[in-house]
């Protein structure tokens, strides 16, 4: 189930609720006020009344005056009675939409939250990305000594992979393209895809994190399960496919199967088909990775406006922080 799906049945139910527990309310005040009810009851003989006179183009004040006092009445008896005047309302998880999940036309902020909660849930990084995100990036862990004849240092291609990154965030709404980041080990690729991802989702987009070993296995366990157990994998399976952005990390670290090939073809065919990008890293460039999954795998990762980032520079683990710099 889809995020937004998901959402407006949590606010269905919200609702549903909501008047399951004002009626319980109202039978506690019934019972223990007695007098309540009969001006409740009043009240609402009072306002049929108002409205048929009003039909008629006739004088309604002294019916609304009526009402006026009753409500009056019923509130002093609230309130001599230990109960808030409002007690027997209808109360909301949030006021400002009536827990309907739009102010106006637009996604209230509630619905937002629901969507964006879902999306963390499921991506599978709600822990990792608090810590590694934009907002800890150290630039400094970066050397500013050019680097092995690559004509800048890794500070330099750092701070110009980021700004690529994240103009494409900023226009995520219109990229369809992969991005396959590669570089030696504790370079800080994971790092720059979890600051992406939660970037991603914070935004209200679908995120799905998969190292390529548990994607493979995923993909192998799912085709070859029986149909029982096929179908309790069938959502996250659909994930793959549909989630606005697939992050496969580790390219090329899984033991190799022979269905291997055929599964990523599949996955990166058919997101490509639909728009929806994919950011891959790995500890190859890009012709190991062509030679470990074939031309055809390869021309589809990196076809149609893909991008190539290599990070280069020392062992960012080296520099003793608690950080994953794979």
């Amino acid at each position: 189930m889809k995020a937004n799906e998901k959402a407006s049945l949590i606010l269905a139910e919200r609702r549903r609720m909501n008047k399951v527990l004002q009626e319980e309310r109202i039978g506690e005040i019934y019972k223990k006020i007695p007098q309540i009810k009969a001006i409740d009851t009043l009240i609402k003989e009072t306002g049929f009344k108002s409205l048929d006179l009003a039909s008629k183009n006739l004088d309604t004040s002294a019916a609304e005056e009526k009402i006026k006092t009753l409500k009056q009445e019923k509130n002093k008896l609230l309130l001599a009675n230990g109960y808030k005047t409002d007690y027997m309302d209808l109360k909301y998880h949030h006021d400002l939409c009536k827990d309907t999940g739009f102010v106006g036309t637009n996604p209230c902020s509630c619905r937002l939250n629901l969507i964006i909660e879902d999306n963390y849930e499921k991506s599978g990084l709600r822990a990792v990305i608090n810590r590694e995100n934009f907002r800890t990036f150290d630039f400094s862990l970066f050397s500013k000594n050019p680097y092995m004849g690559m004509g800048i240092s890794p500070y330099e291609n750092m701070v110009d992979i980021v700004k690529d990154i994240k103009a494409y965030i900023n226009n995520f709404d219109e990229e369809t393209g992969n991005i396959y980041i590669c570089g030696d080990v504790g370079r800080g690729k994971t790092f720059l895809i979890n600051s992406i991802a939660k970037e991603l989702l914070d935004r209200n987009y679908s995120v799905v994190y998969m190292t390529s070993t548990k994607l493979f296995k995923f993909l192998n366990d799912y085709h070859w399960a029986f149909e029982d157990r096929r179908a309790n994998l069938e959502s996250q399976y659909e994930m793959l496919f549909d989630c606005d952005l697939l992050i496969i990390d580790d390219l090329g670290a899984e033991t190799h199967r022979s269905t291997d090939q055929s599964n990523l073809f599949d996955v990166v065919n058919e997101r490509m088909n639909k728009g929806l990008p994919i950011i891959l890293s790995s500890n190859f460039n890009e012709d190991m990775i062509g030679e470990i999954y074939g031309p055809r795998v390869f021309s589809r990762i990196l076809g149609n406006n893909s991008k190539t980032y290599e990070i280069f520079g020392e062992d960012l683990r080296l520099k003793g922080t608690d950080y994953d710099f794979s």
